[in-house]
């Protein structure tokens, strides 16, 4: 699957949760480690929480397993 396809699948997935502040910035010209990074603001720790969760369970659905999660914790 492509990377523009996987940013938009976790972006689609953090709008449906009302993730705040949502924008995905290209990176793949200036980093080895990535093409994308996915971006946003939350309104508690729940809602961080919620949002990764989200995030990670709509990416397994069609079968990308996230190198790395940012957020868990704060």
């Amino acid at each position: 699957m492509e990377s523009f396809e996987i940013v938009k699948i976790a972006a689609n997935a953090l709008n449906e949760k009302k993730a705040m502040e949502l924008c995905a910035i290209k990176i793949e010209d200036v980093s080895d480690i990535a093409d994308y990074f996915v971006i946003c603001t939350a309104t508690s720790n729940t809602h961080v929480r919620a949002l990764a969760d989200t995030v990670e369970e709509k990416l397994k659905e069609q079968g990308v397993e996230p190198n790395h999660i940012e957020g868990r914790s704060s």
